[in-house]
């Protein structure tokens, strides 16, 4: 589900100059129609999930499934629009339309837990998407949804995971800022539940507001009931806030390769302690760096006709594997990994470049260990086809 910088279809009519200058970096359109018909299905669906009687109830059948019909149809639009964008766009529309397909098949075969699951899996998808892409405002129309009293009876956590599902990012970022300085809820719980890394992803990659997550880890570096762990881990967040060039990082600024590169290298020099979060708020920064170089060289490509440069297929790599990287170090969600569809699409954009058997290597170790360090022999026949075929394709034998 494509996260559009907010607000572009409502700006005035540029000068010619400007215009060249934003086409240059421009992002793909979104596809705003059918985000208008995902978002109808939701507002019906995420009340009534929420109510496991009123969701088990024969006469909300026919409701809820024509609902979820609908839905599904939707996210087959977005896989369409998604195979034109940054392969993880792609991947997150591909898993949005998977979950949907289980939860219609199990709501229609009266396995109502089951489709609240894959319901609940599907709105992941899109909490995932929208935190990739820079956004300067919120959605006006999901007050609707957000006001109901069910979504206000949520736990402060899930309804902050709800608004950034329908793109209220300033509530969301108040929600936990809120959370941060409430004395009865110990820094540790924050960190465990995913507080912080949610705060920090949205306020960094959405708003870009280096200076407001300044802030905040400023007053949460005041409380005097962290955890040592906590507290070393917010000094050196400080400090790498600190360090970095908010003009730089700024959604009107292009984006630049080289420095989403190097920030990710930086990123894992720092990653010492558990899940890599010590480096998290460069790999922040170079993941928001590389998605939106990506995104603004596909859409610079889908306007030319001819084949991409060595050097340009090379840099697409680069972009890929880096954000492979992170996302494998500390941003990889819980619903889906994104790491490895990074990791092949490093390798199909360069299959003999140098950085294909590096990504290669990523994501055949994390195959095997994935399966309990199994043999090629072993590995499931999917899994083992797959990576031969990305040999094949690097001319490995």
């Amino acid at each position: 589900m494509a996260a559009p910088l907010v607000g572009q279809a409502d700006q005035p009519a540029q000068p010619p100059a400007a215009k060249g200058r934003a086409e240059g970096n421009a992002l793909p359109a979104p596809p705003t129609a059918t985000m208008r018909s995902v978002f109808r299905e939701i507002r019906t669906l995420v009340p009534l999930s929420l109510d496991e009687l009123r969701w088990s109830d024969p006469a909300s059948h026919a409701t809820i499934l024509k609902s979820l019909e609908r839905l599904e149809d939707a996210a087959s639009a977005l896989e369409r629009h998604a195979r034109a964008r940054e392969a993880g766009f792609d991947e997150l529309a591909l898993s949005l339309g998977r979950d949907l397909r289980e939860a219609r098949n199990h709501y229609a075969a009266g396995q109502h837990s089951e489709a609240r699951f894959f319901l609940t899996g599907s709105l992941q998808n899109c909490v995932s998407c929208h935190v990739r892409l820079p956004s300067d405002g919120d959605t006006a129309s999901a007050l609707e949804l957000t006001e109901r009293p069910e979504i206000g009876a949520l736990d402060a956590r899930e309804r902050a995971w709800l608004l950034v599902m329908t793109r209220r990012f300033e509530e969301a970022l108040g929600i936990w800022e809120g959370l941060m300085a409430d004395p009865t809820i110990s820094p540790g719980e924050l960190d465990a539940s995913g507080v912080l890394v949610d705060y920090l992803n949205v306020v960094l990659r959405v708003r870009t507001d280096v200076p407001r997550a300044r802030k905040a880890m400023t007053e949460l570096a005041r409380r005097s009931d962290l955890p040592v762990y906590l507290e070393q881990r917010v000094k050196t967040w400080r400090t790498q806030l600190a360090a970095l060039d908010a003009v730089r990082l700024a959604h009107d600024q292009p984006p630049n390769l080289a420095f989403g590169a190097q920030l990710a290298r930086e990123a894992g020099q720092l990653a010492q302690g558990p899940y890599g979060r010590d480096g998290l708020i460069q790999d922040l920064a170079a993941a928001s760096q590389l998605v939106r170089f990506l995104e603004r060289e596909r859409a610079r490509h889908t306007r030319v006709t001819r084949n991409l440069t060595a050097a340009e297929r090379t840099d697409r790599a680069r972009a890929y594997y880096w954000l492979g990287i992170v996302e494998a170090r500390s941003l990889d969600g819980f619903w889906i990994n994104l790491s490895e569809r990074h990791f092949e699409a490093a390798i199909r954009s360069d299959p003999k470049g140098p950085y294909a058997k590096r990504a290669f290597a990523q994501l055949e170790e994390t195959q095997v260990l994935g399966y309990g360090g199994a043999s090629g022999d072993t590995l499931p026949s999917d899994v083992w086809t797959h990576l031969e075929e990305l040999r094949v394709l690097m001319g490995i034998e």
